[in-house]
């Protein structure tokens, strides 16, 4: 029997039903987002995890640990920008792609380097090679799927998801030393085997992310017309163009200055537990591995929940107040002020117990303001929220190169009250840097849309 044309007198009632029934694609898209997040920082901190093998493998010391973190620091700065626009003007679906190949392969390349001469110059030449670039590639990974999220979830629903895809980033980084240190200390009995493992990974995300995602829901074949007003809602309509970013409103907006900043402010000390914590803890708290591998993954475990929670309380402020300012400022800018009491117990903790309580608290309050910051991105950048997204990002990788070259030296000189209390400080700053954030103020006020 062939196939026979639909009755065009039943068109109305398909079209009300397939209206009256939004398709939930856009959970499909949050989850790959959040498999992403999961990825990043499994091979992010996957390398940070195996840090203090490297270092006695190749003969390297505090100072150029503290160097090695802060040239990936610089790149991942220096990209941020640039990512973010190449993710608003071209979309993410091919942009994801080639950095995430980018990246995954670098993390595999660090392996060659156990085939050097240990100690020399040429050694850790190469690793600033491999990280520059390994930062540079990364670099526009939160940007783009920023970018994403702007265009696929509704408004109000924007800082649940940020807070979500932040959420499994810190699930990755809980799980990378637990991983990589069991690897390398129970099954392969090295470093290099595992980073091969986990760029492994990163080309199987590749193969099912790029024939499946497309860059809107309206080029999704699965999304029905429900579900693309659904995500439109509580949007401002602007007219669809490609002009550049009005550049001019950028450097004089305060929403552009106070984000960056507080973003910078928490990134000069809180780089420090994505970093050079199994150092410290390793090799100047004298803790053994396991031990060591537990208490650099917790914290972020820990960020699990309040990465969620975060995003959602500062939705639930929006929705019961009815005030986005606040919704927006009261989460971000309390969790960074507890985060101060969480460094100063550790200058003072002993206990081995309490010394990992002291850091899971630390990254703990440290993330409620990763919901409401990154969402603030879309809410003020709205089209532009990659770029502006980008320019936050950037500048706290930058203060954090700037933050993990001081902790490095600092830990070389045994300095660590002083560290803390440095770190201290900028949380201080960071959280004042809230009260600067007006998300109700866009980048490009209604009447200059270009």
């Amino acid at each position: 029997m062939g196939l026979q044309e639909a009755d065009p007198r039943t068109a109305p009632l398909r079209s009300a039903l397939d209206r009256a029934a939004p398709t939930r694609v856009r959970y499909v898209v949050l989850a790959v987002a959040c498999s992403l997040a999961v990825l990043t920082y499994l091979q992010r901190q996957g390398f940070v995890a195996g840090t203090p093998y490297i270092k006695k493998d190749l003969g390297l010391n505090d100072k150029q640990m503290g160097l090695l973190a802060s040239v990936w620091l610089v790149a991942y700065g220096i990209f941020q920008v640039p990512g973010g626009l190449l993710g608003d003007r071209l979309g993410a679906r091919h942009l994801l792609t080639i950095l995430v190949l980018g990246w995954s392969l670098l993390v595999g390349l660090v392996a060659l380097t156990a085939a050097l001469p240990p100690g020399g110059w040429l050694v850790f030449a190469c690793l600033v090679v491999l990280r520059f670039l390994f930062g540079g590639f990364q670099a526009g990974g939160f940007p783009v799927l920023a970018r994403v999220i702007a265009d696929w979830m509704p408004a109000r629903q924007r800082g649940f998801a940020q807070g979500t895809v932040w959420a499994f980033s810190r699930l990755g980084g809980f799980l990378a030393p637990l991983l990589v240190v069991w690897l390398i200390t129970k099954v392969f009995g090295g470093w290099t085997t595992p980073l091969w493992l986990l760029a492994g990974v990163g080309l199987l995300w590749c193969a099912f992310f790029w024939p499946w995602f497309r860059n809107r829901p309206e080029e999704m074949p699965q999304v029905n017309a429900a579900e693309c007003d659904l995500i439109a809602s509580g949007r401002v309509v602007h007219p669809v163009v490609k002009g550049p970013l009005p550049w001019s409103l950028f450097l004089r907006s305060r929403n552009v200055w106070a984000l960056s900043l507080m973003y910078g402010s928490v990134g000069f000390a809180g780089n420090f537990l994505t970093s050079l914590l199994p150092i410290y803890l390793r090799d100047h708290r004298h803790l053994d591995d396991d031990t060591t591998a537990w208490i650099t993954g917790l914290p972020l475990g820990c960020a699990v929940f309040s990465c969620v929670l975060s995003g959602v309380l500062s939705d639930w402020l929006i929705r019961r107040t009815g005030s986005r300012k606040w919704g927006r400022r009261l989460v971000g800018g309390i969790g960074l002020v507890l985060v101060i009491f969480a460094i100063l117990l550790n200058i003072w903790a002993q206990e081995v117990w309490l010394v990992g309580f002291a850091f899971c608290a630390w990254f703990f309050f440290n993330d409620t303001m990763i919901g409401p910051a990154w969402a603030s991105c879309a809410d003020v950048g709205e089209r532009y929220a990659g770029t502006l997204s980008g320019a936050m990002n950037m500048t706290g990788a930058f203060l954090g190169a700037i933050g993990m070259t001081l902790a490095g030296w600092l830990l070389d000189e045994g300095k660590y009250t002083l560290m803390f209390s440095i770190f201290a400080c900028s949380y201080l700053l960071a959280a004042l840097c809230w009260l600067g954030v007006d998300v109700t103020k866009p980048l490009v006020p209604r009447t200059q849309e270009p």
